[in-house]
C-alpha cells in the first residue's frame, strides 16, 4: 500500500544522537518550482511520483526524525531530485508483496555545534526556553539553572565546564557576558562528556550554540538594596556582540559599587564592647569593582578557528574590625586581575583538534591597622602569575562492528610563579614559590552494542570508557588519575551511566604559601567557655600540606518516560572516600581543639587569644548522597495554532506532519527578523525542576587516632552547623505576552552540634541548627510588548524590566543552645546580614 509520506534515512557520522522537534513557525508555501530543462539529471529506471516536499521526512537508521534544522538542509539540498523524483529508488524486498515502499540512503551530516561523541543531552533548551528564564547573559543563565548544571563531584564548587558551538574556549571569561538573545540552543551533558574534552569526570558540561547571524549593542543598570537599609549596591554594563558566520566580536565594560554593612545598622540581641562600638564593626565592607573584556574570534588560518580574548578587572574594599588605641582599626585590600587566552581549533585528517593558551596574573595588596598606638598597619602582598597550555587531538582509531572506537588524547603544560611577602610589628617575612607542571590524559570510548547498527540489538546501545591521566608537578612529584565506567541506554529515552575515578590531586601554591595576614578582634564563640570573645586569627599558607587522593564511583539514571512530554527524570548517587583531604581550618569545637592543640592559644586562665586558621589535612573523608531531579517543560495555556508543533507537544516529525493543514512546512524565520519577533511575543512557557539531595554519609576521620567527626549527628566544621541531612532546590518559570516570573526556593533541615560544655548554670550545651528555608522571586517585563508590540515608542524596543528579591519572607537562620537561647556571634544577623534584598534592573537592546 503506498504510504502517504516519503521516509529518507539518513547515515549521521558516527555517534550522531536523533534530537527532539524544537518550536517552529508553520507556513504554507507556494507549490516549489520545477527544475529548468537545462538542469542535468540522472536517468530515471522507472516512473516516479512529484510529492510535494514538505511530504519528505529525514530519519537516522533508527527511524527517528532527524532535527528540523536538518532536515530543512538536507530538503534544500536535494530539492530538485527529491521533486522531480530522479534519485534513484532502493526497493524493499518482500516476498509474495508488491514493493510500494521505497527507501533512499542520504548520508548526512550533525546539527552545527554538535558535542563529541554519542553521549545524549540531560536537559537541551530552546531560545524560547531560555528567553524564559529572563536571564541577561551566559553568566546568569548558568546561575538560574543552578542544580541543573551542578555536579557533586568535584574539587569545591567548581561550575561546569562550559562550550560554545562543540568546541573548547580559552576560558569562561571569554563568554560570559554572551547575552542570551544570541543562544540558539543550549544543552547539558553529564560528567563523563568531559573526558572526550580533555577534562576530569567531574564537573557537568554545558554546550552553548549561538546563532550564525548576531548582533547586539546592550546597556544596563542595577541598582539593589536591602529592605533593612545599608549596603546599596549600583552595577553598571555595556556589552557589545557581533557574530557573522564564523567571525565574533565582542566587547563588554562593567562596574559595581556597594556600600559597607556595619553592625549598628542591625538589631543584635546582646553586643560586647563598649557603648557605640557597633558602629566601628562592619558585617559587608564597602566595595568597588571595574572590569573589561574583550573577544575576537574568526578564520584567520585556513581551516583554523581562532580566538583572541583579554579581560582585566581591579576591585578594592575596605572594612572595620573594631576600636583600637588611636581610633577605628580599618583594612584595605586592593586586588588586580589580568587575563590573555587564545584557543585555536581545526582538523588534520581524520582528526579534530583545538589548543587554547592562557596567562593569567593577580596581584592582592592588604593593608591592616594594628591595635597598638602609632603603630604602622601590617602589611601583605601577594602576585600570583599562571602561564598555560593544553593541546587536544580526538578521533576515531578503527571500526568495530558497534561503531568506531574514538578517543580523545590531551597534553597540557603550566607554569605557576607565587611569591609573597607581609610586614607585621616591623618585622618581614617572604615567599616565593613555583611550579611546573606537565601532564598528559587519554580516553577510549569502546561501543560493544548498538541498535543503529543492529549488533546485539537485545542490549540497547552500550559502550564502556577508559581513562588514564598522569601530572608530573615540580614540587610534587607525579600525580595520576585512572578512571572507568560504562553507558547504556536499553530502549530510546533512558540512559544508565556507572563510573568510579581514582585521582590524586595537590594542593594549590596559595594553600602552601600564601603571606601572614593577622586580624585583630575577631568575634568568636568559643565553646569550651561558652563565651564569645575577640580573638586574633591568623590565616596564611600551610607548606606542609600533602596531596590527597580521592576514589568516587558515580551510578546515573536519566530518563524522558514520555515521548510526547518534556518531562526528565534523573537519578545520581555518588560515594567518595578522600584520603588526606585538603581542607580549610574548622570551627574551634572541642573535639577540633583536643586535636590539634598547637592551633589554639589561651592565657593563664583559660581564656581564648588566638587561632592559627591556616589549611589543614585532614586523615579521611567519607560522603555518599543520593540525588533526584524532575524537570518539567510545557507553553503556558492554549498555543496559537501555529505554534502546535512545540517540542513539548510533538516528539516526532510524523506527528507534527500529522497535525498540519495539507500542504504546510515547517521554516524557521531569522534571529531578530520581524516573523521571528512575531512568533517569540505568541510564545509562553511553563518550566518546574525540583531537586532532592539526601547525604546518607558525611564523616571526617580528623587525625589517626583522632576523633571521627560525623557531621550528620551532632559534629560541624563550619560555622552553619552540620551538614544537612535533606535539602531541596525548587523553581517555577513562567512566561507569556512579554511577562514573566521566576520563583526559586531552597530549603536544607537542621542540624545539631553536640558534645559541647555545659554553661554555668550546668544546662546542656548542644546547639541546634533550625531547618532553613529561601524564597526567592524575579518578575520581569518586555515592555514593548507590553505597550504596543510592533507600533511601540523606539525607545521602549528591546527594554526588559526586571524586579528581583532575594529572601522574600526575611527569613535567617535560628541557632539555640539548651537555654533556648543564640549565641552572640551566631545571631541572625550575623550569618545572613542582609536579610530581604530588593534589586531593580533596566536593560536595553540596541
Amino acid at each position: 500500500m503506498r504510504t502517504r509520506g516519503i521516509r529518507f534515512v539518513a547515515a549521521l557520522l558516527a555517534g550522531a544522537a536523533s534530537a527532539g522537534l524544537q518550536a517552529q513557525e508553520i507556513a504554507t508555501p507556494a507549490v516549489p518550482a520545477r527544475p529548468a530543462p537545462s538542469q542535468a539529471t540522472p536517468a530515471r529506471t522507472e516512473p516516479a511520483e512529484t510529492v510535494p516536499l514538505e511530504e519528505f521526512e529525514f530519519t537516522d537508521r533508527d527511524g527517528n526524525p532527524l532535527p528540523p534544522e536538518r532536515q530543512r538542509e538536507l530538503r534544500e539540498k536535494h530539492k530538485h531530485q527529491l521533486l522531480e523524483g530522479v534519485i534513484r529508488p532502493k526497493p524493499r524486498e518482500a516476498a509474495g508483496a508488491k514493493v510500494d515502499e521505497r527507501e533512499i540512503v542520504v548520508t548526512g551530516q550533525r546539527p552545527r555545534g554538535s558535542v563529541i561523541g554519542d553521549i545524549p543531552a540531560e536537559r537541551s533548551f530552546d531560545p524560547l526556553d531560555i528567553r524564559a528564564f529572563g536571564a541577561n547573559d551566559i553568566a546568569g543563565l548558568l546561575d538560574t539553572l543552578g542544580p541543573q548544571v551542578a555536579s557533586g563531584r568535584g574539587r569545591g564548587d567548581a561550575g561546569p565546564v562550559v562550550l560554545l558551538n562543540g568546541k573548547r574556549v580559552s576560558s569562561f571569561a571569554e563568554i560570559a557576558k554572551i547575552p542570551t538573545e544570541a543562544i540558539e540552543r543550549m544543552e547539558v551533558f553529564p560528567e563523563e562528556l568531559a573526558l572526550k574534552y580533555g577534562y576530569r569526570a567531574d564537573q557537568k558540561v554545558v554546550n552553548i550554540i549561538a546563532f550564525k547571524r548576531f548582533s547586539s549593542r546592550i546597556g544596563q543598570l542595577t541598582y539593589a538594596l536591602p529592605t533593612e537599609g545599608g549596603r546599596d549596591t549600583l552595577g553598571l554594563n555595556a556589552n557589545y556582540l557581533h557574530i557573522s558566520g564564523d567571525n565574533r566580536i565582542t566587547v563588554d565594560a562593567d562596574y559595581g559599587q556597594s556600600g559597607s554593612l556595619r553592625e549598628s545598622e542591625r538589631t543584635f540581641e546582646q553586643s560586647p564592647g563598649p557603648p557605640g562600638s557597633s558602629r566601628f564593626r562592619t558585617l559587608l565592607p564597602e566595595a568597588r569593582r571595574i572590569a573589561l573584556n574583550g573577544t575576537v574570534s574568526g578564520d584567520w588560518l585556513s581551516g583554523v578557528s581562532s580566538t583572541l580574548n583579554g579581560r582585566f578587572e581591579a576591585a578594592k574594599s575596605d572594612s572595620l574590625f573594631g576600636l583600637g588605641v588611636d581610633g577605628p582599626l580599618q583594612r584595605e585590600v586592593d586586588t588586580r586581575a589580568a587575563h590573555l587566552g587564545t584557543a585555536l581549533g581545526g582538523r588534520a585528517g581524520k582528526w579534530l583538534w583545538s589548543f587554547t593558551g592562557n596567562y593569567d596574573r593577580t596581584t592582592l595588596k592588604t593593608l591592616t591597622d594594628t591595635a597598638g598606638a602609632h603603630g604602622p598597619p601590617d602589611e601583605a602582598r601577594s602576585m600570583n602569575s599562571v602561564a598555560g597550555a593544553n593541546l587536544l587531538l580526538s578521533g576515531a582509531l578503527f571500526n568495530l562492528p558497534a561503531g568506531p572506537i574514538t578517543t580523545s588524547l590531551n597534553a597540557n603544560g603550566e607554569t605557576r610563579d607565587f611569591s609573597s611577602r607581609s610586614l607585621r610589628g616591623g618585622v618581614r617575612q617572604s615567599a616565593a614559590l613555583s611550579r611546573d607542571t606537565i601532564g598528559v590524559r587519554a580516553s577510549v570510548d569502546l561501543p560493544i552494542a548498538s541498535r543503529s547498527r543492529k549488533v546485539s540489538t537485545w542490549l540497547g546501545d552500550l559502550s564502556a570508557n577508559v581513562n588514564l591521566a598522569f601530572d608530573e608537578l615540580s614540587d610534587f612529584g607525579t600525580l595520576r588519575t585512572f578512571g572507568y565506567g560504562l553507558y547504556w541506554s536499553p530502549i530510546a529515552g533512558i540512559n544508565f551511566i556507572a563510573s568510579a575515578t581514582d585521582e590524586e590531586g595537590a594542593p594549590t601554591v596559595e594553600q602552601l604559601g600564601s603571606p601572614l595576614v593577622v586580624t585583630p578582634n575577631v568575634l568568636t564563640f568559643d565553646f569550651t567557655r561558652r563565651e564569645v570573645v575577640d580573638i586574633t586569627r591568623i590565616f596564611g599558607g600551610s607548606p606542609d600540606l600533602r596531596s590527597d587522593d580521592r576514589h568516587v564511583v558515580k551510578l546515573g539514571l536519566n530518563a524522558r518516560p514520555f515521548s510526547k512530554t518534556d518531562l526528565t527524570l534523573s537519578v545520581d548517587y555518588t560515594r567518595a572516600r578522600i584520603d588526606d583531604p585538603i581542607a580549610p581550618f574548622p570551627i574551634a569545637t572541642p573535639e577540633i581543639e583536643a586535636a590539634f592543640p598547637g592551633r589554639f592559644e589561651r592565657d593563664s586562665n583559660g581564656r581564648l587569644l588566638r587561632i592559627d586558621s591556616s589549611p589543614l589535612n585532614f586523615r579521611r573523608s567519607d560522603q555518599e548522597q543520593l540525588r533526584l531531579g524532575i524537570n518539567f517543560t510545557r507553553p503556558l495555556g492554549k498555543a496559537p495554532p501555529h505554534m502546535h508543533g512545540s517540542r513539548a507537544i510533538f516528539a516526532s516529525g510524523k506527528d507534527l506532519q500529522g497535525a498540519l493543514p495539507p500542504g504546510a512546512v515547517i521554516i524557521r524565520p531569522e534571529a531578530g527578523s520581524a516573523k521571528m519577533k512575531q512568533f517569540e511575543n505568541e510564545a509562553s512557557r511553563l518550566t518546574l525542576s525540583l531537586y532532592y539531595t539526601a547525604h546518607l554519609v558525611d564523616e571526617i576521620l580528623v587525625r589517626d587516632g583522632g576523633p571521627v567527626l560525623d557531621l550528620l549527628n551532632g559534629s560541624a566544621t563550619e560555622t552553619r552547623g552540620g551538614r544537612p541531612r535533606h535539602e531541596l532546590e525548587f523553581q517555577a518559570n513562567v512566561f507569556k505576552n512579554g511577562l514573566g516570573a521566576r520563583v526559586r526556593v531552597t530549603w536544607h533541615s537542621g542540624s545539631l552540634l553536640r558534645g559541647l560544655s555545659a554553661d554555668p548554670d550546668g544546662r546542656a550545651g548542644d546547639l541546634t541548627f533550625s531547618d532553613h528555608a529561601n524564597v526567592s522571586l524575579n518578575i520581569f517585563a518586555n515592555l514593548a510588548e507590553r505597550f504596543g508590540g510592533a507600533e511601540a515608542p523606539g525607545w521602549l524596543k528591546g527594554t526588559r524590566a526586571s524586579l528581583s528579591i532575594n529572601n522574600l519572607l526575611n527569613r535567617r537562620p535560628q541557632v539555640r543552645d539548651g537555654s533556648n537561647l543564640t549565641p552572640f556571634s551566631y545571631q541572625p544577623a550575623f550569618l545572613d546580614p542582609l536579610g530581604r534584598l530588593v534589586s531593580f534592573t533596566l536593560r536595553k537592546v540596541f
